[in-house]
């Protein structure tokens, strides 16, 4: 499929107007990071590289918010926010490579999204290309701004499928002080259901909250360098805020997890690189890998039913997200009888379970956006309003 790289805003609207008045479909992309993810092109395209769209356009750093052009990378930002002692309060897998566009496109987050929210919470604008070469602008930089479509939410989580995004602008905050992070061992038959209910009153507030298996704490051990207990279950929870609150905190969670087989602690750099591996493993290549998304009250039991034999698996357990990622010498029929049931008990706990990653050859049968949903008919009328063309990533989303 061949590429077009614009380098602005008024050449890339040109490019889909041209090529959609030709018949062709457009595909938008940025960093490549999630090109796995959703279903194959249902016709040929087009694909728009917005790399070279990656300027700041207005930066008033004493307002904490920013206005940047969709190709700059997550990790670029961060460190342009970090001259004025600020951040964007969110993590995503590769983020040296990651566009913005991409990271809300595919609404992705990682495990902070428990104590600092989601994409669609950290944006208050955006402006896009329709597929008839139309800029299209919503939201601002205030928050009750919104008259007919919320474009900024709207926009979040669509795969590509409205439209291109050229341009967002996002709220940041202060960095922290200090971070620590609190690994927690325990045995493989303790229920950890009452304790992951506990945690949501805890005295302290982690912004991490996270649950992994043996072969997944294994992964993130080794890639993150730092010496901590694997085997049984593994309860991480991240803290962050001046060295006081985050000592505070510690030692509140000591207290509250004191029947742990064994309590670790990293801090500060040891930490945020613990906190950057956490991240990364979900989106870790393999044949094919799973997002459940359950009520949190449902994860403790959804969690014990996944074989460690087949799969890693790290929950965001505060948010309700189970991800699986299974290993690569299990035959792919087995792997889709483990699909077949883990949904069924997925969508029993008022949930749904997709296939991030999934074989090319078996993504129709085995259902990479999980049980349909009633209000899959609402997006798809979007999707004409929006783009009657049908030409924005057919076949990519719903």
């Amino acid at each position: 499929m061949a590429a077009e790289h614009p380098s602005d805003r008024d050449s890339l609207a040109d490019s889909v107007r041209k090529h959609v008045s030709e018949g062709a479909a457009i595909y938008p992309q940025g960093g490549r990071t999630a090109l796995h993810s959703g279903g194959p092109p249902e016709r040929p395209g087009i694909v728009l590289d917005v790399l070279q769209l990656n300027r700041v356009i207005d930066y008033p750093a004493a307002d904490m918010t920013i206005t940047v052009e969709a190709g700059m990378t997550l990790a670029a930002l961060q460190d342009l926010l970090g001259t004025e002692g600020q951040r964007l309060p969110l993590h995503a897998p590769f983020a040296d490579r990651a566009t913005l566009g991409g990271i809300y496109a595919t609404d992705t987050s990682g495990p902070s999204r428990y104590g600092l929210g989601r994409p669609r919470d950290q944006i208050l604008g955006v402006a896009f290309v329709t597929s008839q070469g139309h800029l299209v602008k919503g939201g601002g930089r205030v928050v009750k701004n919104v008259a007919g479509y919320d474009f900024p939410k709207l926009l979040t989580g669509s795969y590509g499928s409205l439209g291109t995004i050229v341009e967002l602008t996002l709220k940041t905050r202060p960095k922290p002080e200090a971070t620590a992070l609190v690994w927690t061992q325990w045995p493989t038959h303790q229920p950890l259901e009452p304790i992951l209910s506990a945690l949501t009153t805890s005295r302290s507030r982690p912004v991490v909250f996270e649950l992994l298996n043996t072969p997944a704490a294994e992964v993130v051990t080794r890639e993150s360098g730092l010496d901590l207990p694997t085997s049984g279950q593994i309860l991480a929870l991240g803290l962050e805020g001046t060295s006081e609150v985050v000592q505070w905190q510690l030692d509140v969670l000591r207290e509250e997890l004191a029947a742990a087989t064994e309590i670790s602690e990293a801090r500060d750099s040891h930490a945020d690189r613990l906190l950057q591996t956490l991240t990364a493993h979900p989106a870790t290549e393999t044949p094919m890998s799973f997002k459940a998304t359950l009520l949190p009250s449902a994860v403790a039991n959804f969690f014990a039913e996944v074989d460690p034999a087949r799969w890693a698996v790290q929950s965001h357990a505060g948010s309700g997200i189970v991800w699986g990622l299974a290993h690569s010498d299990v035959p792919i029929s087995v792997l889709a009888q483990d699909i077949a049931h883990l949904r069924e008990l997925a969508v029993a706990a008022e949930g749904n379970l997709i296939l991030p990653q999934c074989p090319t050859d078996r993504k129709g049968d085995l259902g990479v956006w999980g049980v349909p949903r009633i209000d899959w008919e609402l997006a798809r009328m979007i999707k004409r309003s929006l783009d009657p063309a049908g030409a924005m990533n057919p076949g990519r989303f719903l």
